[in-house]
């Protein structure tokens, strides 16, 4: 199969602003707190079940866009991350920086680890599959995460358009054991302790990344397709568990965010199929763009390539 776009197509802002006019690129839009809400219920949420739902975080405004720029990717056969050039992606993660430094404390790091699916209300297609995003400890004892996946809904997410399905952290063996790894650590011995979980279009979700999850199977009777996306972040008090880790302040540059997305493209490679002239354009893009990006210098990496994907 031949990609929809060339190496020489994708590092024009010309190109993607055609696509998406409604969309910007190195603009000087700022980013509108999301509203969240009181700050210490999620906290215990998050630490017993392992993740939390906060409906109507961000605006109609801020996710009509977003969706209709997913689904252009989508109906061009673009890979979906590339969404990511674009400043709104980046913007909608910001608004959550009051939410994410209470979580994570202050200083806290993106990790260049993010995703974004548009899943059909169809039976051909589903969510990533059951998986843990990072089987290394990432949790102190009272499960106060070191990392956090962030995913934003985009479309209504319900069980007919592929949702999201959770064993929560206290019905979940493994967190009495303090232990993630192992070839059965999917394994959900009651199916009664499953958690579907619905979410609006501008919810905020945030799980722990010990938690057992997925996104679900799409059905013809669904009524549209579910549009998401997810990046992940964790504490500054940490080593890096992925490089290079970034300012979550700062809008990655043009060809910065060209990097990031060509690393996306190739690290998650072993959770969809990757035709290989859309993996010779993401090399391409990191081996020209991934230097220029600016690393924080907090340690070295534990990579978690492999055994970690972001939802």
């Amino acid at each position: 199969m031949t990609a929809a776009f060339t190496t020489v197509d994708v590092q024009r802002r010309d190109f993607w602003t055609a696509l998406c006019p409604q969309l910007s690129i190195d603009g000087d839009a700022p980013a509108v707190p999301a509203a969240v809400g009181e700050h210490d219920p999620l906290l215990v949420t998050l630490k017993r079940e392992g993740y939390i739902r906060v409906p109507d975080a961000l605006p109609e405004s801020a996710v009509t866009p977003i969706r209709d720029a997913v689904s252009t990717l989508s109906g061009l056969g673009i890979p979906l991350p590339f969404a990511f050039v674009y400043d709104q992606l980046w913007l909608a993660f910001q608004g959550l920086s009051d939410f994410l430094t209470v979580v994570l404390g202050d200083g806290y790091r993106a990790l260049p680890d993010f995703w974004v699916w548009h899943v059909n209300p169809d039976e051909s297609a589903a969510g990533w599959g059951p998986h843990r995003d990072r089987v290394m400890p990432t949790l102190d004892a009272d499960n106060s995460p070191h990392t956090l996946t962030v995913w934003l809904p985009f479309s209504d997410a319900t069980p007919l358009n592929g949702c999201m399905y959770f064993l929560p952290a206290h019905l979940d063996d493994r967190f009495r054991q303090r232990r993630w790894d192992g070839a059965d650590n999917t394994v959900v011995y009651n199916p009664q302790d499953i958690r579907a979980v619905p979410a609006t279009a501008g919810s905020l979700m945030a799980w722990n990344q010990a938690i057992l999850h997925w996104g679900g199977r799409g059905s013809r009777l669904g009524e549209a397709p579910r549009v998401s996306a997810a990046l992940e972040f964790q504490r500054a008090d940490r080593p890096a568990f992925n490089g290079p880790l970034l300012d979550p302040g700062r809008l990655p540059t043009f060809a910065e965010r060209l990097g990031l997305i060509g690393k996306q493209v190739l690290q998650y490679r072993h959770m969809y199929p990757l035709d290989d002239d859309v993996a010779a354009i993401a090399t391409s893009l990191m081996e020209q763009f991934m230097p220029q990006v600016a690393a924080l210098p907090v340690g070295a990496a534990e990579s978690s390539l492999g055994v970690a994907a972001a939802l």
